[in-house]
């Protein structure tokens, strides 16, 4: 049995003992939260959710809560939930109405009658942040960060105190994906040192994941570093973008494409000159795989997921055997 299948257990387990402590966790109230629109007070433990945030029904569910309402990001999945966070979801019996498209509907949030709205990993602007505050209290993404950029660290304690008054048990999974961590780089000593990044292709252009995005902190957790000639070119949403001409600043150890189009990339003269291209150094993956969806989510349950699948590619992109 894997670490990660170990953990997944462990998890299931600690969210039925958090269940069982809720009552306690009540006295927490009333606590106050700061976030990158203002501060929020949540009188008493929150009992119906309405989460807002693209990937805070994980973080929810994690943490051993039932929303009542969830927004879907994409992929049409059955109550907004993908394969890893499902098994957990029936666990708990969460059965969410689900918010579609692009637009926040405070009318289908207020039908929901929440005591609480979370939004964590949500462009939420001022004008909407209003008119959610007048149905329950709102919390917003955590302050201080890039647009989408907040650590789930900082996320999950964020709804953990939010939830629960106290971030006992944020405090427990995040030290558990730790250990996971700290075994794979164990396993793995050639992660650590290694150049790596997240890349697309847009507009003509490479396109880079910074080291201040969950991306790049996703590969920094695991030991990659990304070369100081690339974190000078990230902009002020964290995204590097090379020119065809800045190729030769791609020739990483190894790249991850998680948006797929292998043919049209492998096909640029730019791209083949390339040690990344001669070597097999790319990771491709499709823009719809599980995969794939659980990097961007960068919730403490698709990391489990991740973790498990990622692992092996990485060490075969960086094995001189496989190349």
């Amino acid at each position: 049995m894997t670490g990660c299948s170990l953990f997944r257990r462990a998890l299931v387990l600690l969210v039925f003992l958090m269940v069982s402590a809720a009552s306690v966790m009540a006295q927490s109230f009333p606590v106050t939260m700061h976030h990158a629109l203002g501060e929020t007070t949540i009188a008493s433990q929150p009992k119906r959710i309405v989460s807002l945030g693209l990937n805070d029904q994980d973080f929810l569910y994690a943490l051993g809560i039932s929303p009542v309402g969830v927004r879907e990001w994409w992929g049409r999945k059955p109550f907004a939930t993908w394969p890893w966070a499902e098994p957990l979801r029936q666990k708990l019996g969460a059965a969410p109405e689900v918010m579609t498209g692009r637009r926040i509907d405070p009318e289908w949030v207020l039908s929901l009658a929440p005591d609480l709205i979370v939004a964590t990993y949500a462009d939420l602007d001022e004008t909407t942040y209003r008119k959610l505050s007048r149905i329950a209290p709102v919390i917003a993404s955590p302050g201080g960060y890039l647009p989408w950029g907040a650590p789930w660290q900082v996320q999950l304690r964020q709804l953990d105190m939010a939830t629960s008054g106290s971030t006992d048990k944020a405090d427990a999974i995040i030290a558990g994906i730790q250990r996971q961590i700290t075994d794979i780089r164990a396993d793995h000593p050639e992660f650590s040192g290694s150049s790596g990044s997240f890349a697309d292709i847009r507009n003509g252009q490479f396109v880079l994941w910074g080291a201040d995005t969950s991306p790049g902190r996703f590969l920094a957790d695991l030991g990659f570093v990304l070369p100081d000639r690339l974190s000078a070119l990230a902009d002020d949403a964290g995204w590097i973008r090379l020119s065809l001409e800045q190729a030769p600043l791609l020739d990483l150890d190894t790249v991850i494409w998680p948006n797929g189009q292998r043919e049209r990339i492998e096909a640029m003269k730019s791209y083949r000159n390339l040690r990344l291209s001669k070597e097999n150094r790319s990771i491709w993956l499709e823009p719809d795989s599980d995969l794939s969806a659980a990097l961007w989510f960068q919730s403490p349950l698709s990391l489990d997921f991740v973790l498990e699948r990622i692992t092996p590619l990485l060490a075969d992109a960086l094995s001189p055997a496989g190349n």
